[in-house]
């Protein structure tokens, strides 16, 4: 009877997990086994191999015959390198790391959702904040705009007011210089006045 070591496959679509058996030749894929020997997951990260040494090397020993997925699995544990005699029998098996303790892992969710629950609060408090702040911002910029604007109103005012005073002021500048004039003009009237009684002094004489 010839025995092989292959793998029997398990699990649901797209989700398979295998094990690795010793079973006839003749069998199905997934029909009865001699021995199960070990494990594959291929899904989890790294990838589940679990072998049973001992057990793999008696039937290897014996004339079973791996399947080539099952040999590339026993290179990767090193039992098809201790068979063989070929070098790295300790073989490139990466095992996952070993999880923490549920306790611990719900304590540090909590403490990572509550400093960012803390960080979300600090963000909202700055960004109000900052909305307060450009409203003082714009109030002020306001006053100053409508001051400026007062100065400049100001401006035209008393530039005005000046024009009306200058203008006030040279009326009565033209008033007191007729007055000067018309005072002028009598002397001037005696003046000649006089002169004809010159004449007729003359005439006389």
């Amino acid at each position: 009877m010839a025995v092989k070591i292959k793998l029997k496959r398990l699990g649901k679509i797209r989700e398979p997990y295998y094990r690795i058996v010793v079973a006839d030749a003749r069998t199905k894929r997934d029909g009865r086994a001699i021995e199960e020997i070990g494990k594959y997951h291929p899904k989890a990260e790294p990838s589940l191999i679990e072998v049973n040494s001992e057990r793999v090397q008696h039937w290897l020993s014996v004339g079973a015959q791996p399947t080539d997925p099952v040999r590339v699995l026993l290179k990767i544990t090193g039992d098809w390198q201790k068979f063989t005699g070929e070098p790295g029998s300790e073989g490139t098996l990466r095992t996952a790391q070993p999880r923490t303790d549920k306790k611990e892992r719900f304590e540090a969710a909590a403490k990572e959702s509550q400093a960012g629950k803390a960080a979300k609060e600090s963000a909202k408090e700055s960004k109000a904040a900052s909305k307060a702040s450009k409203p003082a911002r714009s109030t002020a910029a306001k006053d100053s705009a409508a001051k400026d604007s007062a100065a400049k109103d100001k401006a035209p005012a008393a530039e005005a007011a000046d024009a009306a005073g200058a203008a006030s002021e040279a009326p009565a500048e033209a008033s007191s210089a007729d007055a000067k004039a018309a005072d002028a003009k009598p002397a001037d009237g005696k003046a000649a006045d006089a002169k004809p009684a010159d004449g007729d002094s003359g005439s006389g004489a």
